[in-house]
């Protein structure tokens, strides 16, 4: 079989729920699958950022898909973000279904917002996944909502922009006024990965920029910590003089793909 790959395949009813599918040639019969979930601050961004990952690991005899999903909106949070994985996954193991492809593993990868939603997705929503999580490899993810130093880097002037969108991504209205109120810092909460930090996480791989103005390095450090006292296998790679979008360091780059690629080795 030659390589395939698929665009646009709708895998709901709203016009964001679209993905791309890419089968390697010379597929075995059973094949984890990556799945790309691209960034944008949870409210833009789109599927192909991630096609040159995908051609890679493609490339590599790994089925890979990227996804676009619903924006946060006053009636869509972070929760129908991840419903919206649900959908894709289920759709993606049924493409490959069709080209006799029993795909039972998974790999999430995202960078930013989409590094925060594949650990989300892992840590919580592993027990109803379409396709098991085995390994989460992400890119300057978000993990704490609840510090007050998150985007720390957005100017004070769009104070009203920063805790708006907070008030999407959690389904509760957030303000600077009452963001260490204990509501808004329950609802906060409950979409941040290190909250979910337990025995049964998956393998995870982080890389992260030490000079990232909008997810600050200490955030990272407490969340490798907390995986380390739960004993859950991690890596943490970091991009020395780079800031959120990981541009000034070319040779990590290289290093992040290959820790990547020996996550897939080992748990796909």
């Amino acid at each position: 079989m030659k390589k395939i790959i698929l665009h646009d395949i709708p895998y709901g009813s709203h016009e964001r729920h679209k993905l791309d599918i890419f089968i390697p040639e010379n597929l075995k019969s059973d094949s984890g699958i990556i799945l790309f979930i691209h960034g944008g601050g949870w409210h833009e961004g789109d599927k192909s950022i991630h096609h040159a990952d995908a051609q890679f690991f493609c490339n590599q005899g790994y089925v890979c898909a990227t996804m676009n999903y619903r924006f946060v909106a006053d009636n869509i949070s972070v929760f129908n973000e991840l419903d919206d994985i649900t959908s894709a996954l289920k759709t993606v193991k049924m493409k490959c279904s069709e080209y006799g492809i029993n795909a039972e593993k998974l790999i999430l990868s995202g960078g930013s917002a989409g590094g925060h939603l594949s650990l989300l997705y892992a840590y919580t929503r592993k027990g109803e996944s379409p396709v098991k999580p085995v390994a989460v490899c992400v890119y300057c993810p978000p993990v704490s909502f609840t510090k007050p130093d998150f985007l720390y880097g957005i100017s004070s002037n769009f104070d009203d922009w920063k805790f708006g969108l907070l008030s999407k991504c959690c389904g509760l209205r957030v303000t600077k006024d009452d963001f260490l109120n204990p509501p808004q810092q329950e609802a906060l909460n409950k979409i941040s990965p290190e909250n979910y930090v337990s025995p049964d996480c998956v393998p995870t791989a982080v890389f992260h920029g030490k000079h990232d103005e909008l997810i600050p390095f200490n955030h990272i450090l407490d969340f490798i910590t907390l995986l380390n006292d739960k004993k859950i296998k991690n890596d943490l790679l970091i991009y020395e003089n780079s800031s959120h979008a990981l541009k000034e360091d070319t040779e990590t780059t290289l290093k992040s793909r290959a820790i990547f690629k020996k996550y897939a080795e080992m748990y796909l």
